[in-house]
């Protein structure tokens, strides 16, 4: 994940403290704040994560007009003055909630805010070749939730590989109004989990992985089931 630090120039000292600390995990580059900075840091798509050190007023007045849409808009998480708290206040799902809470690490709090994390529900990791439509992978979904005699009101996330931005699974979270979660494949390769064919790509695990990974107890439900083109595993 890339990140953008932005900071005021007077607040430099702390600036460095958050940027050695994010640079641990992830890719950080710094930036001071200036006129225009927020057309140069959303309109490239350069960017994963923006974490802003700075009032949320000023945040959210700055990245508005550059705004497109939640599957290419950066996450942002605001920093407080005293370094207690760090908020998501967009793409809390698409990397916002990861970063802040890893900044726990430094003592500042995370505020989460969406709805996922306290909501009980099964967790639905999909798996899926390139040229597979949307409405195949909605029923693969339905097909396996009917095998544990569940149905859709019951999925509190779907999931997938980080590799699948930009597919059909996008429309297939927009049809059914869920979360969809892009897991990293550094965190599921290490998971302790099996191995299945898709360790040719590079990765441990799809549909089981990305369904204990979002999951509240890491219970798996229903091992991975194929249905043509689309694999599909469920976890509580």
């Amino acid at each position: 994940m890339r990140i953008a630090l932005l900071y005021f120039e007077k607040d430099g000292e702390i600036a460095k403290r958050l940027i050695e600390f994010l640079s641990k995990k992830y890719e950080v580059d710094s930036i001071k704040y200036h006129r225009g900075v927020w057309k140069g840091l959303v309109d490239h798509d350069r960017y994963d994560c923006i974490v802003a050190y700075m009032p949320s007023g000023i945040v959210v007045r700055g990245i508005c007009p550059h705004l497109k849409n939640k599957w290419k808009d950066p996450a942002i998480v605001v920093v407080d003055k005293p370094l207690l708290h760090s908020i998501p206040i967009l793409g809390g799902h698409h990397g916002g909630n990861e970063v802040a809470k890893y900044l726990e690490g430094m003592g500042i709090k995370a505020i989460i805010t969406t709805a996922m994390e306290y909501s009980e529900g099964l967790s639905v990791g999909v798996g899926f070749r390139k040229n597979v439509q949307s409405d195949e992978i909605l029923d693969a979904i339905n097909r396996a939730l009917n095998e544990i005699d569940a149905k859709l009101d019951d999925v509190r996330v779907v999931a997938t590989v980080e590799d699948k931005r930009g597919s059909e699974i996008i429309n297939v979270a927009d049809k059914l109004k869920k979360p969809l979660v892009f897991v990293k494949k550094d965190e599921i390769n290490q998971m302790e989990i099996r191995e299945t064919k898709a360790k040719i790509i590079g990765i441990k695990n799809v549909a089981e992985a990305c369904a204990i990974y979002t999951s509240l107890y890491g219970e798996l439900i229903l091992p991975k089931r194929v249905y043509g083109g689309v694999t599909v595993a469920i976890a509580r």
